[in-house]
């Protein structure tokens, strides 16, 4: 993936965790009748973005030319 494909997908694993934790927190997605609300991609576009700048604040997200930090290997398991 390139650097912002990578930031994507980070900000929305960052949503996903926090919707995971609150889902109360969240506006409707659908109305009374069952349609999406009028402002449902203006709210998340502006949410979006409140995530992005939260996280490149932290130094969570990879900026261009950066090269990105590998995860690490797995701790093997314990034989005793």
């Amino acid at each position: 993936m390139n650097t912002t494909q990578q930031r994507i997908a980070a900000i929305f694993n960052e949503w996903a965790r926090r919707y995971a934790e609150n889902p109360d927190e969240f506006g409707a997605i659908l109305d009374a009748e069952g349609k999406p609300v009028d402002d449902y991609g203006q709210n998340c576009a502006l949410y979006f973005e409140k995530i992005a700048d939260e996280m490149d604040a932290a130094g969570k997200l990879p900026r261009p030319g950066m090269v990105p930090k590998p995860a690490p290997w797995p701790e093997p398991p314990n034989k005793e």
